[in-house]
């Protein structure tokens, strides 16, 4: 991860902006303990965004506060308690922001692709959850340029304007699938094959105060 770490911090994204990846390891890994307390270090894995990969036995070992076996390749490394360890990555993440939880069989239970694919991580910032050469492909709109009549009485959020443009974004976001070059075919045929795209909002605060709502007090519209 060092190694990884060092080459996304030469090879910057798009000339200016940082390389971000996404590192996740198991709950019942013999690395677990090192991997929680990796990014303590203020000059270490600067580049990653780390998860603990967190099952349904482990939360239930948690709960009856019982010992949790680490081991890898059939083989226990270490016993330690649940209960302890889900406390050093809540206290780890209380703390430092770092590592995060991502409860990995509640996902593969329940998401819609279950069927063709098993999910191993997300993308750095965490919306999509994805499978092995699986692609991140997110958009945003702009909701404070939808807002009509700014700061005025009469000041509103254009719905009908918001409404096509999500369908001409989420036209667009397929698109990109198509015409983007991947660096492996394995990444292009799974991109292509499920086309993953997801569709945010930003600019909400500058949207409720140009419509002059507090925000939790009511709709814009």
């Amino acid at each position: 991860m060092d190694v990884w770490d060092s080459m996304c911090r030469t090879i910057m994204s798009a000339v200016f902006r940082r390389g971000a990846m996404m590192g996740t390891l198991r709950c019942n890994h013999p690395d677990i303990e090192a991997f929680i307390e990796a990014k303590q270090d203020p000059g270490r894995l600067r580049m990653f965004k780390l998860s603990v990969l967190v099952s349904d036995d482990f939360m239930a070992a948690d709960k009856a506060d019982q010992a949790w076996d680490l081991n890898f390749g059939g083989v226990c490394y270490k016993t330690v308690s649940a209960r302890e360890l889900w406390d050093r990555i809540m206290r780890s993440t209380y703390s430092y922001a770092e590592p995060g939880v991502i409860f990995i069989d509640r996902i593969n239970e329940t998401i819609n692709l279950g069927y063709c694919e098993q999910i191993f991580a997300t993308n750095p910032c965490g919306e999509l959850p994805l499978p092995p050469y699986g692609a991140c492909l997110l958009g945003s709109i702009n909701l404070a340029s939808l807002v009509r009549a700014p700061f005025e009485e009469q000041a509103v959020l254009d719905t009908e304007a918001l409404k096509q443009l999500v369908a001409t974004a989420i036209r667009m976001l397929d698109n990109a699938i198509s015409i983007s070059r991947f660096p492996l075919q394995a990444q292009k045929q799974e991109a292509e094959e499920k086309r993953r795209i997801g569709l945010g909002v930003t600019g909400l605060a500058d949207a409720l105060i140009m419509c002059r709502v507090r925000y939790g007090s009511c709709l814009l519209y």
